[in-house]
């Protein structure tokens, strides 16, 4: 085990021949059998297929607010869900989350309209329009008089 420890940190080596008192699991084998024993048999009896075992399972669950009787996964997705915050109670599904878009809307549009707020993308969509009116072409037709329309009134 000392050797492998060493193998992978080199540079603990030397400090252990300077200060081997750092280094108290190397030293004595068999106290950490006879405490890797005694905790083995201080949690004998827990999580083991006895009555005991078992009780003291569901007693440890019950403490713990998990599922007490042992149940398959469609049970343990229904206790999921049935123990999930509602979804009335969620603040990112209210309407008070998110802003209220319509009247930013107008609010920009009045604001850019007295000069106070300048927005680049509205100020481009205002040339390309100017330009496709200079070009002769409609801007945004009403619904049922674009280019399908004109072509299917020709035929």
């Amino acid at each position: 085990m000392k050797n492998l420890f060493f193998r992978i940190f080199p540079q603990f080596s030397i400090f252990y021949r300077i200060f081997p008192e750092f280094f108290p699991f190397f030293r004595a084998k068999m106290a950490s059998r006879l405490a890797a024993s005694r905790i083995v048999h201080a949690g004998r009896g827990i999580s083991q297929p006895t009555p005991f075992g078992k009780r003291m399972d569901r007693l440890s669950n019950r403490v713990w607010g998990e599922v007490v009787m042992p149940t398959d996964t469609k049970s343990l997705k229904v206790v999921r869900v049935m123990s999930a915050e509602p979804y009335e109670t969620k603040e990112q599904l209210s309407p008070e989350y998110y802003p209220n878009l319509p009247m930013f809307h107008y609010l920009t549009k009045m604001l850019r309209f007295h000069g106070v707020f300048f927005d680049d993308h509205v100020v481009f969509r205002d040339v390309q329009d100017n330009l496709k009116t200079i070009r002769g072409k409609v801007v945004r037709p009403p619904i049922g008089q674009g280019k399908r329309a004109q072509l299917r009134g020709k035929k």
